[in-house]
């Protein structure tokens, strides 16, 4: 045990505690959060005796991810070979207010992400997620690396502008598709290496809806054109997974621009 605030005794007691609080907001159901920070096995050495550096990131973390003013307990176990600890926090804070889950894993990446940074820990090479990507068939793979990518880019990005530049530099195309006869976006599909799908399919995160509520308002910061971003299709995505566009030149097409920046007035 690293740390325990608001909370003493047993681990029976400490749950007690945690639902004594969860009384400020009935409504929660899900009141206790859980995470852990794993480090790589090549930053033991520096972590292995070292419980303050590790009880210093950890709070960064929580500081960062808003985790703050609520019971929570740090505990370091080593029944790994990689360093790692376990952060155990209530949900519902000293105030009854309710700390929010929303796009955690967005964050957490990019929280962890200048974490490593800040602290000069080890960064693993991009390639070290492929451990068991020899045994994906062809269309597996491609659906694996697209999503790899794509969050990537998600994670690195603060707005639409951002996401497209870094899935331009990716080499993944994007349209937006709507229903047939309406102006509407319904849906967005990704394509890279002449795989294409759906963004609600390849992952939750990746979403029209959810990409909105993390990026903002698509309409408010580009102008679509529509004869190359906007696709009909009733189902919100393309069911075109092998190919991306019909056009005879497509293959001249697939590195075209399909936005511009709006233009404010002032």
């Amino acid at each position: 045990m690293l740390e325990a605030v608001g909370v003493n005794g047993s681990p029976e007691q400490m749950a007690e505690q945690f639902e004594l609080q969860a009384l400020l907001n009935d409504k929660v159901k899900n009141i206790v959060g859980h995470t852990s920070l794993n480090f790589s096995p090549e930053d033991s050495a520096r972590l292995k005796s070292d419980d303050a550096l590790m009880l210093s990131i950890a709070h960064d973390y929580m500081k960062l991810m808003g985790i703050e003013n609520t019971q929570y307990i740090i505990a370091r176990h080593i029944d790994r070979e990689h360093p790692h600890c376990h952060i155990v926090f209530n949900r519902i804070d000293n105030d009854g207010n309710l700390i929010s889950d929303s796009n955690e894993r967005i964050r957490n990446a990019k929280v962890c992400r200048a974490l490593t940074k800040e602290y000069k820990l080890y960064f693993a090479p991009k390639n070290s997620k492929a451990r068991n990507k020899s045994r994906l068939r062809t269309h597996q793979l491609r659906k694996y690396n697209l999503r790899s990518s794509t969050l990537d880019a998600l994670a690195a990005s603060r707005s639409w502008h951002d996401f497209f530049h870094m899935l331009k530099e990716k080499g993944i195309d994007v349209r937006f598709n709507h229903a047939e006869n309406s102006d509407k976006i319904r849906g967005i599909s990704f394509c890279m290496d002449e795989f294409s799908i759906a963004g609600s399919k390849l992952d939750s995160d990746l979403s029209f809806n959810r990409l909105c509520a993390t990026l903002g308002n698509v309409a408010t910061e580009l102008i679509v054109q529509p004869h190359q971003a906007i696709v009909s299709s009733a189902g919100g995505g393309t069911s075109n997974e092998q190919g991306w566009r019909d056009d005879k030149n497509k293959d001249n097409q697939r590195n075209e621009p399909f936005y511009k920046t709006s233009k404010r007035r002032r």
